[in-house]
């Protein structure tokens, strides 16, 4: 399962978020430990704003013991900021509610919403920072 850590601070490196999870990870006399197996930091830029936003992404397993570290990490700080913990759904056509499927079409529903809540219009993906490491075991930028 993925993590989606929302808004953390620009100078955040892997190993922060590494040493921000391990905690919640951690087993038991009677839990299973959970293993991170991919860090990932994203940058995206919102056009209407003219702002930068960075998030992290971990992928934990087993499942069971990231649905734990989720419950665990909300209303944590982060390098001294509230972060957003959840999990990262990916989506596509199957499972997007904003496209209309013939299972739906069928049915005559009146849009309420005035607006989009969501800004997937206004966000464009500026890169994926984490290249800007030198390697999974050395945690130093590169230029960025």
């Amino acid at each position: 399962m993925i993590l989606f850590i929302r808004k953390i601070p620009a100078s955040s490196k892997l190993s922060d978020l590494i040493e921000f999870v391990e905690p919640a990870i951690k087993g038991g006399l009677f839990r299973r430990a959970g293993a991170i197996i991919n860090v990932r930091i994203l940058a995206l830029r919102d056009v209407r704003l003219r702002t930068v936003e960075f998030h992290g992404l971990v992928t934990i397993e087993p499942d069971a013991v990231a649905l734990k570290a989720i419950k665990k990490l909300k209303g944590r700080r982060f390098k001294g900021k509230f972060v957003i913990v959840r999990q990262y759904f990916q989506r596509d056509w199957h499972n997007d509610l904003r496209q209309p499927h013939q299972a739906r079409a069928g049915l005559q529903e009146r849009e309420r919403r005035v607006a989009d809540r969501r800004r997937g219009k206004d966000l464009e993906f500026i890169e994926d920072i984490s290249d800007y490491f030198s390697s999974s075991g050395d945690f130093v930028r590169r230029g960025l």
